[in-house]
């Protein structure tokens, strides 16, 4: 036992130490939560559940840059770090890799640290006891969203083959060296993870906690990930039935990118750092990166003029990218990263009934009632099949564009990846769906202690790293 606890408090020290260093929020000290008695009480509770989510990593602008949502401009070769990651060149992809292993399993430990603590978490009301539970599945939410996200990172997509090595799937707070689960068996238990989450209804509050409604996003996500399209269209329909069509106005589209919590929204990351400045060069001069020429709105469409930032590079107007990147320029604050978003449902709904037979005239009525809501051109009513489920892929890239979500759709439908040349003039070079870059290497540092880890397809592997 005593070994047991000195494990469970250099875990939570060394999470709480990180995470001290990165934030000024007012998060009780690290101490709190060295001691296993500690969490006695849901505001303790709620505190180091806090602490989860401000340890979870953001990749959506590094996403983006590997993904189809940029093309160079003329400053690109100023930053050769940024060069070589639009490049998709393996140090760039390894280093990047590294950093967000290790920072989805640090959250993912603090919540396990949470976890099995809530059973000494005394209630006094009905009050606590609905924290409580909402406390728990949260936790259980914000670990399902860290597994998901390194299953599809780091395994290669689903459907080539669900017995192939996915990840590490840790249970229990302390130290183990377990084998990557299969793909099917880390898919079967962040499912098990978010259907015991959406047990707990109710809508949040705030914009940064997790809700029910944000499960059932998760789940719907995860089931198209698995090709599990009937369940994908259910789960979305129950995120798309909670939605207004009064909130899909130009007003409510820019306060997506505003400080304002935000009906849009479902969930959002609650964020003091800067964001997004990578991409900027310089104010006046502009950005290392622009949209890419594939990203052409309507000129009706109300999002164009929050998601493009029209500015002179070279002597012509380019399309650099607006939302977060927008208000660094305007010298605005970004408070919230926007995670899941109702207009999303739209979308994941869509190419799920697309995929379905039979199913067209539904997936057409799904989008294009979001499409008219916006300004947009709806699509034409005679697309079917695989043509309807591109053309609603490149309309959900217009809505994320430079969100990050791009990426995991290339490589969950294997299509292939232009690299544009100067100001997206011609491709360059092109990362075809077998690349084995698609799937990330296995960390030296997690590799290095824990032989029973394996190394993705054409990555190296050095245990004396």
């Amino acid at each position: 036992m005593k070994l047991k606890k000195l494990i469970d408090n250099i875990v939570v020290l060394c999470a709480a130490t990180a995470l001290f260093s990165a934030c000024s929020l007012n998060i009780p000290p690290a101490d709190l939560y060295s001691d296993p008695d500690a969490i006695v009480s849901v505001g303790n509770a709620r505190s180091l559940l806090t602490s989860a989510y401000i340890a979870y990593p953001h990749n959506e602008y590094e996403l983006s840059v590997l993904g189809p949502d940029f093309c160079p401009t003329s400053l690109t070769g100023k930053d050769m770090s940024l060069k070589n990651l639009y490049q998709w060149q393996d140090n760039a992809i390894s280093s990047f890799s590294e950093l967000m292993w290790l920072d989805f399993y640090n959250t993912i430990a603090i919540c396990n640290v949470l976890l099995e603590r809530m059973q000494n978490v005394i209630v006094e009301n009905e009050i606590d006891a609905a924290e409580k539970e909402k406390i728990i599945s949260e936790a259980n939410m914000l670990q399902a969203l860290c597994y998901f996200n390194l299953l599809r990172l780091f395994a290669p997509a689903y459907d080539k083959n669900p017995k192939a090595d996915g990840i590490i799937l840790k249970t229990r707070v302390g130290v183990e060296f377990p084998k990557r689960s299969s793909i099917a068996d880390c898919t079967d238990f962040i499912r098990n993870l978010l259907v015991e989450a959406v047990k707990v209804s109710g809508k949040s509050e705030r914009n940064g906690w997790l809700s029910q409604t944000a499960g059932y996003y998760i789940l719907s996500e995860l089931e198209m990930y698995a090709g599990n399209y009937r369940a994908a269209a259910e789960y979305a329909e129950k995120v798309i039935e909670k939605a207004k069509d009064g909130w899909f106005t130009e007003n409510g589209y820019a306060r997506l990118w505003e400080q304002a919590s935000c009906e849009e929204r479902i969930f959002a990351f609650f964020i003091s750092a800067p964001i997004y400045t990578g991409l900027q060069y310089d104010v006046k001069e502009g950005d290392y990166l622009m949209v890419s020429p594939k990203v052409v709105f309507d000129e009706a469409d109300y999002r164009k003029k929050y998601a493009l930032y029209p500015f002179e590079m070279e002597g012509s107007e380019r399309a650099l990218l607006g939302k977060y990147n927008k208000n660094n320029k305007d010298g605005k604050e970004n408070t919230y990263l926007n995670t899941f978003r109702y207009a999303g449902a739209y979308y994941l709904a869509a190419e799920a009934y697309s995929r379905l037979d039979g199913q067209s005239a539904k997936a057409l009525s799904t989008i294009n009632h979001y499409l008219e809501l916006c300004g947009a051109e709806p699509l034409a009513g005679d697309l079917q099949g695989k043509e309807l489920t591109k053309r609603i892929l490149a309309e959900k890239l217009k809505e994320f564009v430079g969100e990050g979500v791009a990426f995991f759709d290339c490589k969950r439908t294997h299509d292939q990846l232009q690299r544009w040349s100067r100001w997206g003039t011609q491709q360059e070079s092109l990362v075809r769906s077998g690349d084995y870059r698609w799937t990330f290497p296995i960390p030296a540092s997690e590799y290095k202690f824990n032989g029973q880890v394996t190394q993705n397809e054409g990555w190296p592997i050095d245990r004396n790293k």
